[in-house]
This record gives C-alpha cells, sequence and structure tokens, in this order.
C-alpha cells in the first residue's frame, strides 16, 4: 500500500503537468491567433484608407478633367473607361477592407469554438481579394494618366510620360508579388 500511493501521487502530478502544459500551449497559440488577426486588421484599414484616397483623386479626375470632342471618341471612350473602372475598383477595396476589418474580429470574439481559426483564414483570403482589387483600380489610374497625357501634350511628351508610367507599373507588379 505504501507503493502504490506514491506512485498514485506521481501519476496525478504528471497528469496535472500534462493538463498545465496543454493549456499554456493553447494560450500561446491563441495569443498568436490574436496578432495575426490584429495584423490583417491593421492590413485592411491601411488598404481601405489608400483605396479611399486614390477612389478620391479618380473622382476628382472625372469631374474635372474635360476631354474635348476633338481629342476623338476614342480618347475619349478611354479616358471614361479607365477612370471609372479606377474609382469603381478603389471603392470595391474600401468596401472589401471595411467588411473585414468589421466583420473578420467579431466573428473572432464572438463565433462558436474555432471562429478565431475560421476568421483568420476568411481573413488571408479574402484580403487577397481587397488587395487586387486595390492595385487593379491602381493600374487603371496608371491608364488614364497616359490617356490623359495623349489627349495633353505633343507625342514625344505623352511617350515619354507613358514610358515612365509603364516603368512604374510594371516596377510595382514584380515588387508587390
Amino acid at each position: 500500500l505504501e507503493l502504490v500511493a506514491p506512485a498514485v501521487r506521481a501519476r496525478a502530478m504528471l497528469l496535472a503537468d500534462k493538463q498545465d502544459l496543454q493549456n499554456k500551449l493553447a494560450l500561446h497559440l491563441l495569443q498568436l491567433e490574436e496578432k495575426e488577426l490584429n495584423f490583417h486588421t491593421q492590413n485592411c484599414y491601411t488598404v481601405g484608407t489608400q483605396a479611399a484616397r486614390l477612389a478620391g483623386f479618380a473622382f476628382g479626375a472625372m469631374t474635372e478633367v474635360d476631354i474635348d470632342s476633338r481629342d476623338g471618341e476614342a480618347i475619349q471612350m478611354a479616358w471614361l473607361a479607365s477612370i471609372v473602372l479606377a474609382t469603381i475598383l478603389e471603392i470595391g477595396a474600401v468596401v472589401k477592407a471595411m467588411q473585414l476589418s468589421i466583420l473578420g474580429p467579431g466573428l473572432a470574439l464572438r463565433g462558436p469554438e474555432g471562429s478565431v481559426i475560421r476568421a483568420i483564414k476568411v481573413m488571408r483570403h479574402e484580403y487577397t481579394h481587397a488587395r487586387h482589387m486595390f492595385y487593379a483600380g491602381l493600374y487603371f489610374f496608371f491608364a488614364a494618366v497616359v490617356v490623359l497625357t495623349w489627349s495633353r501634350f505633343v507625342e514625344w511628351a505623352a511617350a515619354v510620360v507613358s514610358g515612365l508610367v509603364l516603368a512604374g507599373a510594371l516596377g510595382l507588379r514584380f515588387d508587390t508579388t
């Protein structure tokens, strides 16, 4: 009987230690998940803010810039299409970022067991869409700049500006992947 009691106590201590380690591991995992959730939420705030600025610039350009009818219908259509698409895509990025920054943390906090992981996965996936909309809008904004340049300046100047815009767009494309 004396030999059994220490063995039982040792087993109970091992089980308690195991439970303590599992609880600490769960806590550390939850802290990591919280950091990742905050990371994605901050990214959404940033993308949303910058997309809103670009949408404002695009809308301002659409209302303030006058493309003459003597520039031709093709230039007018290219200008209008590029600036409208830039505006729509940037507003889409704002909306997506806003949805993610509100709904993601809400799901993580108020959802059932496992909601934090699900919220992180959804935010990671959907943030990619918001980022793609942001960059697509930015590229259409660049296209609008090129069209405007060709409608306003002599050919050699428009060609130089177009080359610079293209170089900048390519630089962004290969820097962000």
